[in-house]
């Protein structure tokens, strides 16, 4: 028996005592007082779904629904502990506190939950710790997150790695937080026995748990700097793992078994500010995305051991390098004549790397993202190439390159020649180069498949750039935050395949563009879709007045 209701108010007119199912949409208005009298009528609910509800407390009458089997308080924004009697509902098996981020504890004889199998409690950013005995619960098969305890008040109540021991039907995801307070890391980390679990696929190890943590009030930054080298040995996961995710471990030295894991898919290694080197990754069969961010003392990806280039990370197609201010090249010895290349590479990040220059070719490549860089690295990047044969200097561009995106790139004051041949540029996207000025480039014609232009926060773009006109590919063209840009070129009539033109944030521009009887209307005004600060003023070609 399930229906939908269309408030709590109407509830008290309906006879629940037979209802297995109760969903209830998120109220912002504390109804405690109604859920604890509806919950004394729903004696044979199965499955209770309460995301989102404005109550800060759990009415302590939800331990009579003993036959309940599924209970969701996800997005509770206002619940810090919830009720002992909760460990009464021994049939239970999935309970969801998703992203109730005032939750500090959970119940302290969680252990009697002895049917509980799947406990999601991924952005509960305020909870202190596990309840000990919580790895008595050997069915368990979803445990989102392990929080071990920093405070010593709760210490005698908190279970530490060794709770995991005999969790080996853990499956999914798992992150474990707060590692920077482990005081015998080789015991406790081979305590929780990662070997053993095989059917978990992600693994995340955080020991800095990161702004959204950290903007709780009652938490506080974790600013604990970490010297030490760490060594994740006796953390060994099962070889079954298809993600690793390191954050925040400072001077992390990687363990043995990392060229082991043959089956990894994903590698992030993030906030290890002390990391200096890596080991070699080149090799991993599977491996698909691979992110290094905030690595602040790493100069080189490897140091430059003899391989075998045809397996130079032969699967890699995601790889994003971010705040690595010293990194300057993929490998130290730059003495061995063999190129190294990428030869599955689709999407490239490169973010506040300035002194990046060197890296292996990228043939494959389809989206390159560069922001907060130099010239000189875009420069050199854009200058990849691939040698046909070690026989021939010939060589061709990067002719996949589909998207790239340009930001914040400070000394940039023309684009390089090398943008011009990229035949297959179907998006370009620039943005906040203050010195770059596109007035008189142009060389646009050469890029025979734009479809895409955005140009944002250009400060020095008085005017559209006079090459645009001869690109008849061009379908949509965004300009968003370009103060100096007074006007449209009487050539935007020569556009005859442009299908959208957006304007945001241009104070000028929008004056002469904002409707029908507007200065610049009649050079727009056969482009089917017009929007202008956040209003479309002509759709599918009708003007909306």
């Amino acid at each position: 028996m399930d229906f939908q209701i269309e408030s709590w108010e109407s509830c008290k007119l309906l006879d629940m005592t037979k209802l297995r199912t109760f969903i209830s949409w998120p109220e912002k208005q504390d109804k405690e007082v109604e859920c604890h009298e509806i919950l004394s009528r729903l004696s044979c609910v199965r499955v209770l779904i309460l995301r989102g509800m404005g109550f800060e407390r759990v009415p302590p009458s939800i331990g009579k629904l003993k036959l309940i089997r599924f209970l969701d308080l996800s997005d509770s924004k206002g619940i810090e502990i919830l009720p002992d009697s909760i460990i009464k509902l021994q049939n239970l098996q999935t309970l969801y506190l998703y992203d109730c981020e005032k939750l500090k504890q959970l119940p302290k004889h969680m252990k009697r939950l002895v049917n509980l199998r799947d406990l999601g409690i991924s952005g509960c950013v305020s909870l202190t710790h596990m309840p000990r005995g919580i790895g008595q619960l050997t069915s368990i098969q979803y445990l989102t997150t392990f929080v071990l305890a920093k405070d010593n008040g709760v210490s005698k109540h908190s279970g530490g790695l060794s709770e995991l021991r005999y969790l080996n039907n853990l499956r999914e995801d798992l992150e474990i937080l707060n590692l920077q307070y482990v005081k015998n890391p080789a015991s406790e980390f081979e305590a929780a026995n990662l070997k053993e679990k095989q059917h978990l696929q992600s693994l995340s190890l955080a020991w800095q748990l990161g702004d959204r943590y950290d903007n709780d009030s009652n938490r506080g930054p974790d600013n604990v700097e970490n010297d030490e080298e760490m060594s994740l040995e006796e953390f060994r996961p099962h070889l079954n793992l298809k993600e690793l995710i390191v954050y925040g471990c400072g001077r992390l030295m990687f363990p043995s078994w990392i060229s082991s894991l043959t089956n990894l898919v994903t590698l992030q290694i993030d906030d290890c500010k002390k990391c200096q080197y890596f080991p070699p990754l080149e090799q991993f069969p599977s491996l698909k995305r691979l992110m290094i961010v905030n690595l602040t003392d790493l100069e080189y990806m490897e140091s430059g051991i003899n391989f075998d280039n045809a397996l130079f990370f032969p699967s890699l197609e995601d790889l994003s390098l971010k705040n690595c201010p010293n990194l300057k090249g993929w490998r130290r010895d730059t003495s061995m004549p063999q190129l190294l290349q990428f030869h599955c590479l689709d999407y490239l990040v490169i973010r506040s790397c300035p002194n990046l220059t060197s890296m292996p070719l990228i043939p494959s490549i389809r989206k390159l993202v560069l922001k907060n860089a130099s010239k000189k690295s875009l420069e050199d990047i854009l200058k990849v190439k691939i040698a046909v044969s070690q026989s021939t200097s010939s060589s061709i561009s990067l002719s996949k390159l589909q998207i790239l995106t340009i930001e914040n790139i400070e000394d940039l004051e023309f684009l390089p020649e090398e943008l011009w041949h990229l035949p297959s540029l179907d998006l370009l996207a620039i943005e906040a180069c203050e010195k770059l000025d596109l007035s008189d480039d142009m060389q646009w014609q050469y890029l025979r498949s734009l479809r895409e232009l955005q140009l944002i926060n250009m400060n020095k773009l008085a005017s559209l750039p006079k090459g645009l006109q001869h690109v008849p590919t061009l379908h949509k063209l965004s300009i968003e935050s370009c103060h100096h840009l007074e006007s449209l070129p009487e050539w935007m009539e020569s556009l005859t395949a442009l299908q959208s033109f957006c304007i945001e944030a241009c104070p000028q521009l929008s004056e002469r563009c904002k409707n029908n009887m507007s200065a610049d209307w009649p050079k727009i005004s056969h482009i089917p879709n017009i929007c202008v600060d956040g209003r479309w003023i002509q759709e599918d070609g009708r003007y909306k007045p």
